[in-house]
């Protein structure tokens, strides 16, 4: 008899934890879009405690969701749970959470920041990024209202789509030299992002990766060949770009009638606008003379 209740317990234990990780992934990918994929084989049980629900894998633990209510200034991750090290902050782990957390410690085990980690957590007004770390997912910090400081560390060698769009508060960023690429929308909406130095190790700018920030003055190009999207700065209408003669940088103004100069106390001139000028004076005589 006692065998059969234990096997009943055990039962509704696994049908709850399974219940609770279906919901997990519904939200997921109703925030995401995207659906979620089949565990790893190493995946051992999703399970939570008094701060985190948490998925428990043969040789690591990833965090899913901060599950305090009432927390309050700085949350640190613990670097261990079960006898096992926190490798992953997963997507939603900490999204749109109900609490005055203002900043998150992240312990030197983690290796992985999935997409959407911080999505809409919009109290946090600093995180500092350990140089164990060496991805990070499409919108991270998306729509983190209050954040004002970011650290990276010295391992993340782009910074993804959409990963502080709409990160309202935030006004400068330094982009470490591990860096080589900035993906799409990366920055859009940053209204108060005043300046940006876009490496000499930066290759790639994504689409819009600027769009909309209507305070941000200066953006320095280092690097001379950069590839750089369409509508980079589109809606941002203070931006001078800075960069040398002869550059990819230069180029990208002048197709896009965009304001130049070669240092921050040089005056900006508009280029291709002369162009774009004498074209419409002689497309109007052309009007009048037919």
């Amino acid at each position: 008899m006692k065998r059969i209740l234990l096997l009943m317990l055990a039962v509704m234990l696994c049908l709850t934890l399974c219940s609770c990780d279906m919901i997990l992934k519904k939200a997921k990918t109703m925030v995401t879009g995207e659906e979620e994929p089949e565990m790893p084989i190493d995946y051992i049980a999703t399970l939570e405690n008094d701060e985190y629900s948490y998925e428990l894998y043969d040789g690591y633990v990833k965090v899913i969701k901060y599950l305090v209510k009432d927390g309050k200034g700085t949350v640190t991750i613990p670097s261990e749970i079960d006898g096992k090290p926190v490798a992953v902050i997963g997507s939603l782990c900490f999204h749109d959470i109900e609490t005055d957390v203002v900043a998150v410690n992240i312990p030197d085990t983690v290796t992985t920041i999935e997409e959407s980690a911080f999505y809409y957590a919009d109290k946090i007004v600093s995180i500092t990024i350990p140089d164990s770390v060496t991805s990070i997912g499409s919108r991270a910090f998306a729509w983190c209202n209050s954040l004002e400081k970011v650290v990276f560390g010295k391992n993340i060698t782009a910074i993804p789509d959409y990963c502080f769009n709409h990160c309202e508060s935030l006004k400068t960023l330094a982009i470490p030299s591990t860096i080589t690429k900035i993906g799409v929308r990366a920055f859009s909406y940053c209204d108060n992002l005043t300046e940006m130095v876009i490496t000499k190790e930066i290759e790639n700018v994504g689409d819009r990766a600027f769009s909309g920030c209507k305070e941000l003055e200066f953006v320095t190009f280092e690097n001379a060949n950069v590839s750089i999207g369409s509508n980079v700065f589109e809606n941002s209408p203070k931006t001078v770009v800075i960069a040398p003669d002869n550059t990819n940088a230069k180029k990208y103004c002048e197709d896009n009638n965009l304001r130049w100069s070669t240092a921050k106390d040089i005056e900006a001139v508009v280029l291709g606008e002369k162009e774009s000028s004498d074209t419409s004076d002689t497309s109007s005589e052309n009007t009048a003379n037919a």
